[in-house]
């Protein structure tokens, strides 16, 4: 019998494209498996605006639609579609969960390992994504790009210039302190080298050898807040890195110098980056992410009315190439499960092993 599987296909990775990245990666596998598509669209009647549902995150679908759809499949795959304690309990057949995501917020990771069912991830796929954002944020903020677009347009420029055209630096020979140093971090080493910049690395578990390898320069979390013109922060989310660019942190930092964070918002205490910035303890901030999103949803949002930060609506990771790469890195996983194979993005890996 062919392997059943459920693909909830969405805007941003179409059927077609799903079934292409299939054909392409698959190979002989291919005509073992029976492909259901579900097209599940963000103004969907189903969407649910949370900010959680049992322990899930940053979803859209109705968790009780997506466990009936799931009922007879082998396989479930989803983008953004949420998988819960329902799918788990609804699928009895469910033998494997792929998440086109690095991270995949929306699907209770720790419910499947219980059942030792792998999750298949997508680490990296928005590695250069986030790289090329990163840098974008940084050249908008250090050069005014947004502010003289929208003071251009508003008719205000020659006046409101003058409070922020005082001080324009270049990007060549400063130093970027990249915090994190995983599949985006030596990203944007790369990209920091091709602007002549000096790259300084924190990160405990990558070593200095690598560091090196890009370039760059292995250094403590003080040392590199002290010495660079630009931090950018690429660090994971865990209890360990929550607020881990705090008051202190940031009191150590250049008045010179831009914080730039792509990663998650509560990294940053937002009250502490507030303070300086209001201060001018720091030159500015570009921030992709926020602790309470989307940031646009509340007009009174402090950070709004600064003329010291830009910022943007989490738009750091998508992109037409990075949906598509994740699709195949999933396709290619799928076919060594078929083969029985070791497949290469389990992240629940250890999980499995102890259960």
């Amino acid at each position: 019998m062919p392997l059943k599987v459920l693909v909830f296909a969405d805007k941003f990775l179409p059927r077609e494209q799903w079934e292409m990245a299939f054909k392409e990666k698959m190979g002989e596998e291919y005509k073992k498996v029976e492909f259901t598509f579900y097209n599940l669209e963000e103004d969907d009647p189903s969407w649910i605006g949370r900010p959680s549902y049992k322990g899930v995150k940053e979803f859209f679908g109705n968790p009780l639609m997506i466990a009936k759809q799931a009922e007879k499949f082998d396989v479930l795959i989803v983008q953004f579609a949420p998988v819960t304690e329902e799918v788990y309990e609804t699928a009895k057949n469910l033998k494997l969960v792929a998440c086109n995501r690095s991270t995949p917020v929306n699907v209770d990771v720790e419910g499947a390992s219980k059942r030792k069912i792998p999750i298949i991830n997508t680490p990296g796929r928005n590695a250069d994504s986030v790289a090329d954002f990163t840098m974008g944020l940084i050249l908008c903020e250090v050069r005014h790009i947004a502010r003289a677009f929208e003071a251009v347009r508003n008719g205000t420029y020659l006046e409101s210039s003058k409070r922020w055209r005082k001080s324009i630096p270049e990007l060549k020979d400063k130093t970027i302190g990249i915090v994190g140093f995983g599949k985006i971090g030596t990203k944007v080493a790369e990209r920091a080298k091709g602007f002549s910049m000096k790259v300084l690395a924190y990160d405990p578990f990558v070593s200095e050898e690598k560091i090196r390898q890009y370039g760059g320069e292995k250094v403590g979390l003080d040392e590199l807040l002290t010495r660079s013109d630009f931090v950018t922060i690429h660090m994971r989310l865990t209890p360990q890195t929550t607020k881990m660019i705090g008051k202190r942190e940031i009191s150590l930092m250049k008045k010179t110098a831009f914080l730039i964070n792509t990663s998650r918002g509560e990294v940053i205490d937002e009250d502490a980056l507030y303070e300086a910035l209001v201060d001018k303890s720091i030159a500015g901030a570009a921030l992709d992410v926020f602790v309470k999103e989307p940031i646009y949803s509340d007009p009174n949002n402090r950070f709004l009315h600064l003329d010291n930060i830009t910022f943007t609506p989490h738009l750091a990771g998508p992109s037409d190439d990075m949906f598509y790469r994740g699709a195949c890195m999933i396709a290619e996983d799928l076919a060594r499960f078929l083969r029985g194979e070791r497949m290469e993005n389990v992240m629940n890996r250890d999980a499995l092993k102890q259960s």
